[in-house]
C-alpha cells in the first residue's frame, strides 16, 4: 500500500476516533452542581447573629433557625427560567416554621443572580475556576450617593478559593465545595483605620459563603460595622449561617 495513503488512513481513523469522544458542552460540569434549583429542595440553617447597638451602648445575640426551601418555576422580566426560594423561620428547634420571607435565584450557563430584597446579586459566576475575580454587586446602587443601608456594598471583589475541597461547617461536613470571599473597600480588607481606636472613624465588612456540590449555600458569614467617636460604641451586625440539614 502507498505510504501516503497508510498515513491518510491512520490520521482519519484518530481524527475521527477523537471526534466521537468529545463531550458535549452541555454535560461538563462548569459548577452549576454548587447550586441546585431543583423544586422541593431545602436547607436548613443554625443561626447566630450579633447586634452593635450604638442606643443602647449594648451588644444583642440571638440565636435562630432558618430554613430555605425552592419553590415554584417563574419566569422573569427578562424571559429566563426563575425559582422562587422561602425562607422559614424559628427561634428553637422544637417550635414550628413560619414563613419569614421570599426571594427568587436564576441560574444561567454563565451565573447565579440571588434577588434578596429587591437587591441583585451576582453570587457565582461560570466555569468555577482559580483566580476568578467579578463584581457580584454590580446590580446594586451602592455609590457614594445611594443609600446609607446599601452604600457599604461599594468595591467588591468576589473571587473563588479553595475550589473542590472538603469542608466541615462544625455541624456537618461535606466531601466537595467552593469558597466565595469578597475582596472589599481600596486595600481588600473589608476594614477602614483602626478598628481599636477611640478617637477615629472605622468600618468593617466582611463576606464569606461556602458553596457544597449538589446541596448549596452550607456556610455563610456576613459582618458589618460603623464606629463613630462621638457615639462611642459601634453600629451594625455580624451573621452566621451553618447548615444543619438538608434532602
Amino acid at each position: 500500500m502507498n505510504t501516503r495513503i497508510v498515513i491518510f488512513f491512520l490520521f482519519s481513523v484518530t481524527f475521527f476516533s477523537c471526534k466521537r469522544e468529545v463531550i458535549p458542552p452541555s454535560e461538563i460540569e462548569i459548577g452549576k452542581e454548587y447550586y441546585p434549583l431543583t423544586a422541593g429542595h431545602f436547607i436548613e440553617y443554625s443561626v447566630d447573629s450579633m447586634r452593635y447597638n450604638n442606643f443602647s451602648l449594648d451588644t444583642e445575640y440571638v440565636h435562630l433557625e432558618f430554613r430555605d426551601e425552592i419553590g415554584d418555576e417563574f419566569i422573569d422580566n427578562e424571559g429566563r427560567p426563575s425559582y422562587f426560594i422561602k425562607r422559614f423561620i424559628r427561634y428553637s428547634d422544637t417550635a414550628i416554621w413560619e414563613e419569614h420571607m421570599t426571594y427568587y435565584a436564576t441560574l444561567t450557563n454563565y451565573r447565579l443572580e440571588v434577588v434578596e430584597n429587591n437587591l441583585r446579586f451576582v453570587k457565582l459566576v461560570f466555569p468555577v475556576k482559580a483566580n476568578t475575580v467579578w463584581d457580584g454587586n454590580i446590580y446594586l446602587p451602592a455609590s457614594a450617593t445611594s443609600l446609607e443601608e446599601i452604600k457599604w456594598y461599594l468595591d467588591w471583589d468576589y473571587k473563588y478559593k479553595n475550589i473542590n475541597q472538603a469542608f466541615d461547617n462544625g455541624l456537618l461536613q461535606f466531601p466537595n465545595a467552593v469558597l466565595v470571599e469578597a475582596s472589599i473597600g481600596p486595600k481588600g480588607t473589608g476594614l477602614i483605620n483602626d478598628s481599636t481606636s477611640t478617637v477615629n472613624y472605622s468600618e468593617f465588612t466582611a463576606y464569606k459563603e461556602v458553596y457544597a456540590k449538589h446541596v448549596g449555600i452550607v456556610y455563610k458569614l456576613l459582618t458589618h460595622w460603623e464606629f463613630q467617636p462621638n457615639e462611642g460604641f459601634r453600629n451594625g451586625f455580624s451573621v452566621v449561617f451553618k447548615a444543619k440539614n438538608y434532602n
